[in-house]
């Protein structure tokens, strides 16, 4: 396990990442988790197979009818375009090959559903995260998203999201999916950074058209701030400050007023 890099109280640190959506944001930090959920593994009997196929069957068309209001609420608020980014995870769930490896793993360990789906996932990550190509990288952050919607679906367990942010925040979060990122409410949300992802990232695309300030790649963010750190976001240049000094806000109130 990766051991924890936390910063000491008030001291200032600059970070470099990669700038997403442009703009300046300066506010206190607000933790978005990486809710990682692990299902409790456990073996199945035989005649228990069909039950756990119809949980999955069933969570896959909650998921789809998720996504389907989702994608209908964004086409209607923020255009066509990019409500066709959740038609892209629609395609996930619809992925006859996923849905036939989950089955047949399912049959051949005998392990709950949960389980055996979450395995399934992560061999299409792993298989991504070794692309070349950064566009298929980044669509790591959208099996993620569709994935994680399945599994909450299949716990019966719900989610927070970012429209329940109560005051002016800056997000800081391992990944923010594309969902998330659309969910964001504008007035709430001042800025957001992550350690992964890039510029070709559908997050990053719906933070420009959101006009929320953007840094992505960051490697360890998560691990330097805390919940309320006082922080500086330039998603011109891909820069978060945490604690800055006087005269950083001097320097960044000027930029963000001309900007």
């Amino acid at each position: 396990m990766k051991e924890k890099k936390r910063k000491i109280s008030n001291m200032r640190i600059e970070i470099k990442g990669i700038p997403a959506a442009p703009g300046i944001a300066i506010g206190r930090a607000y933790i978005f988790g990486t809710e990682d959920m692990v299902p409790k593994e456990r073996s199945i009997l035989e005649k228990e197979i069909a039950a756990e196929v119809s949980r999955f069957k069933e969570a896959l068309k909650k998921t789809k009818k998720e996504l389907l209001a989702i994608e209908k609420k964004i086409s209607r608020e923020m255009g066509v375009n990019h409500g066709r980014i959740f038609s892209a995870h629609l395609l996930v769930l619809e992925d006859s090959v996923l849905v036939h490896e989950v089955i047949t793993r399912l049959k051949k360990k005998r392990k709950n559903i949960e389980v055996v789906f979450v395995e399934v996932l992560n061999k299409y990550i792993s298989v991504l995260s070794k692309a070349k190509d950064e566009y298929l990288r980044d669509r790591i952050s959208d099996i993620t998203d569709v994935g994680k919607r399945i599994l909450r679906n299949l716990m019966g367990s719900e989610k927070k999201g970012l429209e329940e942010i109560d005051g002016k925040s800056i997000v800081i979060a391992y990944d923010l999916s594309p969902s998330d990122t659309a969910m964001m409410h504008k007035g709430r949300v001042l800025g957001f950074a992550t350690d992964i992802g890039g510029r070709t990232s559908h997050t990053a695309i719906m933070a420009k058209s959101l006009e929320i300030p953007a840094v992505v790649g960051m490697e360890d963010i998560t691990d330097m701030v805390q919940n309320g750190d006082y922080v500086i976001l330039d998603g011109i240049h891909g820069i978060v400050i945490i604690n800055p000094t006087k005269k950083d806000l001097e320097k960044y109130e000027g930029d963000k007023k001309k900007y």
